[in-house]
């Protein structure tokens, strides 16, 4: 409520964000924790919600695979894993990918794929799972 109130004496309007019905006039406060990553979650879903409500004309939808790679490791059992960013497509185990490396191109078969277990954070070692 003290937060709330500081906007309010500023002039702005604000709601915590599962209590605020009036998305248009009011902004949404979203409590967030750098050390559990509490918030992060919820932030995004509403982030992904505006998008689609203000921008449903600009938004599409594109089947070419598109990708980031963020890191490439090898994990004990698993060998050589590749962590991505998917933007655009649907990635299968058995496809094959070609990725840039620092001697060429790299064409290989996804013999894998691996997703974080949910709600953890991803910048400490944990395992992955099918």
């Amino acid at each position: 409520m003290e937060i709330i109130t500081e906007f309010k004496e500023q002039g702005l309007n604000t709601e915590l964000y599962s209590k605020n019905k009036d998305r248009g006039d009011t902004y949404s406060i979203v409590p967030t924790s750098a050390i559990s990553g509490e918030g992060i979650p919820e932030m995004l879903l509403l982030l992904v919600q505006w998008v689609q409500k203000t921008m449903i004309e600009k938004l599409t939808y594109s089947s070419d695979i598109q990708c980031a790679v963020l890191e490439v490791k090898v994990i004990e059992d698993l060998g050589t894993t590749i962590d991505v960013v998917l933007v655009n497509g649907v990635l299968h185990e058995g496809d094959e990918i070609v990725v840039c490396g620092f001697q060429g191109s790299i064409h290989t078969t996804i013999r894998s794929l691996l997703t974080p277990h949910l709600m953890k954070e991803l910048r400490v070692k944990i395992s992955q799972i099918d």
